[in-house]
Parts: structure tokens; sequence; C-alpha cells
């Protein structure tokens, strides 16, 4: 399974709550097959957040896990229908939402993947890009990003 693809985008979701964009996330991860199980996803998605918010500002959250509910590292992108409340680091409300999900067994692909991620929000052309830009230029940012 590739860890990222035009399919693991999602697009535009409608989402009223961080819990509805954890399961609309858990979902595409069960269809790609990275996934057994979207309820196991969420709720690692849960657990991870409760140790520290994964908004990271600007609008912009990285949910991520590594758990042993995936077979495979696979990233996701999705951009919300109306912003929603995250306790990101600045307060603001998240719109844009880069997720990792990656198998415990894995080395530390989460980390290399959230630290060269980190980096790149750093930019305000490659946040612009999330947040603004079309599937496509998203997909080549994020892909030019972790490669």
């Amino acid at each position: 399974m590739e860890l990222f693809s035009r399919n693991h985008l999602l697009g535009t979701i409608e989402a009223s709550s961080q819990d509805d964009v954890f399961r609309a996330l858990a979902a595409r991860a069960v269809e790609l097959g990275a996934a057994r199980s979207a309820d196991d996803i969420v709720a690692d998605y849960h657990e991870r957040e409760a140790e520290a918010s994964t908004g990271f500002g600007d609008g912009v959250a990285i949910p991520h896990s590594k758990t042993d509910n995936v077979s495979d590292a696979t990233l996701l992108f999705a951009r919300l229908s109306r912003p929603v409340e995250w306790r990101a680091l600045d307060n603001a409300p998240v719109s844009t939402v880069i997720s990792i999900l990656a198998p415990t067994s894995g080395a530390n692909v989460h980390l290399q993947l959230l630290a060269e991620l980190a980096r790149k929000l750093m930019h305000a052309d490659f946040v612009e890009v999330l947040k603004n830009g079309t599937d496509d230029e998203a997909y080549r940012a994020i892909e030019e990003a972790i490669s």
C-alpha cells in the first residue's frame, strides 16, 4: 500500500466536531485497506489527542497515531467545510487536516513524517496551498514535503 496517493485526499468534508473529522479519516483508512476498524482508529485519534493537541496553528492539524490498528503507514488529507474547535496551539479552529497513521511495528516513520510536515508548516506558502490550493496543488505540496 502506498503511503500517500491521490485517493488519500478526502476533498472537503462536512464536519461539525473533531470527532466527525476523526470518523471521516478513519472511514477512509478502512476503505483504503490500511485499517480494519474505523472505531478503533477513531479511538486511537482520541487517545493521542488527549495527550496534547495536534492542532499546529493557522487552521492546520496533524492528527496522528502509532497503532496496532493499521497495517501500513498511511497519510490522509482533508479540508473541512467549516472550521472546527481543536484546542490548537494558537486557540484557532482547524479547517485543514493531514493525518498520519503508522503501525506500532514500523520504525519511527510517523515521527519522521510529522517532523517533515511540521517544518513545512512554518512556511506560509505551504500552508496557503494546503488551505486554498486545488486538490492537485495540495497533493503535490504534501508529496514534495514527505519525499
